[in-house]
């Protein structure tokens, strides 16, 4: 596809991040650190920056430009070497340099590190915030569902748990599958743990969010609410609308909780997804290790 044959005349410097469908990509929040960090080290440098996310579903269906106009497409790039380079993105290396010689830089290989916070930049998460804001709004299909979910708007703590495998078959490729027996200690100390958030946060609505569905089944029996829609992993899904909205529903409620708690167990995976829904919110994230 890349050649060193001119192909056509390229005006600016830009950074684009690129989803190929061809290449593994992980979840939402790895993502939005990918598309954040390359923000950071475009403006660092003079660049405009440019995504095309077309895949499993189109970005800008969920999320519209609010402040900085991100939005591209495939006819924008060159895939002359004259005009191009391609890098990989590490978010745990140090700040890449651009050069203004280079028209464009593609970025299709990237992990899904915080590169402003690996590398210790003064006031890594409000940077961080500031850069998803200028960038992203909910769209008017993602407000029209946060609005159906009805959450207080004086105040609600979220509770967030990540099991992966831990209780049901979610994500391909992680083996943290337990014993039926383990499988209930673990849902009973959980369950324990929100009694214990139920009873210090009285007369507040506490709103549970899980990857599994079966845990979120077993919660109910709590004075709880649990968001509708379908629960799953926007990388190891067929119905691929559905899981989307659900799972930025899930982050933009985290965001604008006035508590967010995430439950955590050596059997389960410290995420990092409740963590930056309470970066953009503004909010200290806490811990219950149950």
């Amino acid at each position: 596809m890349y050649s060193f044959k001119k192909d056509r005349e390229v005006s600016g410097n830009t950074l684009y991040f690129i989803i190929d469908p061809n290449i593994k990509h992980p979840g939402l929040v790895d993502r939005f650190k990918a598309i954040v960090g390359l923000f950071y080290v475009a403006k660092i440098n003079g660049f405009d920056f440019k995504v095309i996310f077309n895949h499993p579903f189109k970005l800008e269906e969920y999320l519209s430009v609010n402040k900085y106009n991100w939005i591209a497409n495939q006819s924008e790039l060159s895939y002359s070497l004259q005009n191009v380079r391609l890098i990989p993105y590490n978010g745990s290396g140090k700040i890449p340099r651009l050069s203004k010689t280079i028209k464009q830089y593609h970025v299709y290989c990237y992990i899904g590190y915080d590169i402003i916070s690996s590398n210790h930049v003064l006031d890594a998460e409000s940077v961080w915030r500031n850069l998803f804001l200028e960038l992203f709004k909910p769209s008017q299909a993602l407000n029209e569902c946060l609005y159906c979910c009805s959450l207080d708007s004086s105040g609600y703590v979220a509770v967030h748990l990540r099991f992966v495998n831990a209780l049901e078959n979610f994500e391909k490729d992680q083996f943290n599958s337990l014993t039926e027996d383990k499988r209930e200690n673990l849902i009973q100390r959980c369950l324990k743990g929100i009694r214990l958030i139920i009873d210090q946060n009285k007369n507040k609505q506490i709103v549970v969010f899980s990857d599994s569905k079966v845990f979120l089944e077993r919660v109910k029996v709590l004075p709880v609410i649990v968001l509708d829609g379908k629960v799953g992993h926007i990388s190891f899904t067929e119905n691929t609308h559905e899981v989307a909205m659900k799972t930025f529903v899930d982050f933009y409620a985290i965001s604008k909780a006035s508590r967010v708690i995430r439950i955590l167990a050596p059997e389960m995976y410290n995420t990092v997804f409740s963590y930056y829904a309470a970066v953009l919110g503004g909010i200290i994230p806490e811990e219950l290790h149950v």
